[in-house]
């Protein structure tokens, strides 16, 4: 309950009339110790004093002293110009002069004093706020700081001082991208310098901050621009919530969401792989009796070749789809990553869905991390496959598109801006989405599955995924007719004017040599064929068995070894750490190392930088390239 309305006055004051003001007079002359009257000044908003009183400076002057949040006012005689300019170099807050008429006197005062505690009402509000939003501010449980136009902070209150473990001096003593992951920090700078000349108010965005620990933190900013009267702006709100937990949780479920389809896989990698060793096993016993047949025994090679390579590619898809990932962009070839799922698709659909492919032979490359676009299309034809369980018609196309500035074309998203796009458009002949679930199945933790059967993360992380490099997903659905996605990727840059199809012919092309490679692998039956193909292809090849060996063959051998080629797994020291011993005596060698599981390639990078690694199964055409890169390299 606010306190009632008091005057303290000094002097007679004839023209007050307080009953008329309703406000409760304090007469000044009635408090007798200092001591008092410092403590009764400190409790008054509006003093008045009459201009008759000679010690009336002496009061104004006591006033600003001990009470400078009273306003203090002046009755003024007639005439008394230079008392007033006096008070007025003291601190007066306003004044009259007496007029000589009793009734304007009274009207006059009056006037002046309902104008002052309106003031003093107004200046009250404005504490009582200002002070409720600071404790409202240092008691929020979201994170808070007031930052200056150049991104300084300026206040911080106790959650984000607790959030990233500095204190409060720390923070104001620190540039907030020196606490940010570096990929970040460039981008809140220009966010700044944006903040500093747009006419918006409001943005958000997400941030990885630096714990005082070194853990990265995931945060959210929501960032309110404060302007002055003029419209410039003055000081920025930034409201930073954390993400770390929901971004692990999230995190996991995505990679349970992945085992899970795994799982629905396992049933059709089975079966085309014992297929695949059908396949390799009757070829093998035809050679073994065709041995004076070549056309039959070529014959049956390539059905072998044939089988392998599928074998591999089934292998290396599941092998990419369930790892957890770290994210790393390439130029992508999009219809040989999708000629390469073929099978895993064919997998997990089975017999009762027929599959087609129509790919575009001009596609534009894209720049996208690999195994997050094989997770898009795997997660879009899980779910075809879920809406068609009496089997039906699963298509891929790939087409190129362009869009310009005066393109409106109704069927385009919006979000598209101007240049070159390589699209899939997935389409499957399901039993389709009514608007009001297609409206919301790229929100998180939507699902229209039973229980256990989904984390509701499948369709958010394809948005998730395809958005984030600039491109788009659009969906088209009619209940008992079908769904089709279109998925818009940005064009890379083209480098070359070659088309896709001559680079993928180029690449498939193996290419001789005439170096020397010390090949180290224990699987003697994995050796000895490499170790043929190689020296069919020209090079001098030195075979070890283990890192021992290769070691005593690297310490005798008087000539160069131009190449050395590794399987990472090996009893005793790994392929990583014999590479480290080689270079070390021979820095001209270069590294090529293979491996049968991709956390192998994981765990090296962990202790340092990873030579270039070859994931098995692999071709000769790909062993070759890889050995004809490194041994090219400049």
């Amino acid at each position: 309950m606010s306190r009632p309305l008091s005057l303290l006055v000094y002097g007679p004051c004839p023209e007050l009339d307080a009953h008329r003001l309703g406000v409760e007079v304090v007469r000044a002359d009635a408090v007798d110790a200092r001591s008092s009257l410092e403590l009764n000044l400190k409790q008054q908003r509006v003093a008045l004093i009459d201009g008759s009183l000679p010690e009336a400076l002496d009061h104004i002057k006591l006033l600003r002293t001990l009470a400078p949040g009273c306003a203090t006012l002046l009755i003024a005689e007639a005439g008394d110009h230079r008392r007033v300019l006096d008070a007025l170099e003291l601190g007066l807050t306003d004044f009259l002069v007496r007029s000589g008429e009793a009734a304007t006197d009274r009207v006059l005062v009056e006037h002046l004093l309902k104008r002052s505690f309106n003031t003093c009402h107004i200046r009250q509000r404005l504490h009582d706020g200002e002070r409720r939003f600071w404790t409202l501010f240092d008691s929020a449980p979201l994170g808070m700081q007031i930052l200056g136009l150049q991104g300084q902070c300026e206040h911080a209150n106790t959650a984000l001082q607790e959030l990233l473990g500095y204190s409060l001096d720390e923070l104001r003593r620190t540039a907030l991208d020196e606490l940010m992951a570096e990929e970040d920090a460039d981008l809140w700078r220009a966010l700044i310098e944006e903040l500093r000349q747009s006419q918006r108010d409001l943005y958000s965005l997400e941030l990885r901050l630096k714990h005082r620990d070194g853990e990265l933190r995931y945060t959210r900013f929501t960032l309110a621009v404060m302007r002055e009267e003029s419209g410039d702006p003055s000081h920025i709100l930034a409201m930073v919530a954390d993400l770390t937990d929901k971004k692990r949780i999230q995190q996991n479920l995505q990679h349970a969401d992945k085992m899970q389809a795994m799982g629905r896989l396992a049933g059709g990698v089975a079966h085309d792989f014992n297929n695949l060793l059908t396949i390799i096993g009757s070829h093998c016993y035809i050679m073994r009796d065709a041995l004076s047949d070549p056309p039959r025994v070529e014959t049956s090679i390539e059905a072998i070749l044939s089988a392998s390579e599928r074998g591999g590619a089934l292998t290396r898809q599941l092998l990419t789809f369930g790892r957890r990932h770290v994210r790393e962009s390439s130029v992508l070839d999009l219809n040989e990553l999708l000629e390469e799922m073929r099978m895993v698709l064919q997998s997990l659909f089975g017999s009762s869905v027929h599959l087609s492919q129509n790919l575009a032979t001009d596609l534009h490359d894209i720049v996208a991390d690999r195994s997050q676009i094989e997770q898009v299309i795997m997660n879009l034809a899980i779910n075809a496959r879920d809406a068609m369980p009496q089997g039906g018609r699963f298509s891929v196309r790939t087409a190129n598109l362009e869009v310009t500035r005066d393109d409106r074309h109704p069927g385009l998203p919006r979000e598209l801006r101007p240049g070159h796009y390589a699209t899939i458009i997935i389409s499957d002949s399901g039993h389709g989405m009514p608007p009001e679930i297609k409206n919301q199945i790229f929100e998180p933790f939507f699902t229209t599955k039973a229980l256990g059967q989904g984390t509701g993360l499948g369709l958010s992380t394809v948005y998730g995924v395809v958005t984030q490099d600039g491109g788009h997903i659009s969906v088209e659905s009619v209940p008992d007719q079908g769904t089709t996605f279109t998925i818009y990727l940005p064009a890379a840059r083209q480098e070359s004017t070659t088309p896709a199809r001559l680079r993928r012919a180029r690449r498939a092309t193996p290419i001789p040599g005439d170096e020397t490679i010390l090949l180290v692998e224990d699987d003697d039956a994995l050796r000895q064929p490499i170790r043929m193909l190689l020296e069919r292809k020209g090079y001098h090849v030195l075979e070890a068995a283990n890192a021992e060996e290769a070691l005593e063959l690297s310490r005798t051998y008087g000539g160069p070894i131009d190449l050395l080629l590794s399987d990472v797994i090996m009893p005793g020291l790994d392929g990583l750490a014999l590479s480290r011993r080689i270079t070390s005596t021979r820095p001209e060698t270069a590294v090529l190392l293979m491996s049968g599981y991709t956390a192998d390639a994981l765990l090296a990078t962990e202790t340092g930088d990873l030579p270039r690694l070859l994931q098995k199964p692999f071709g000769m055409d790909t062993l070759t390239h890889a050995i004809r890169a490194l041994l090219s390299a400049p």
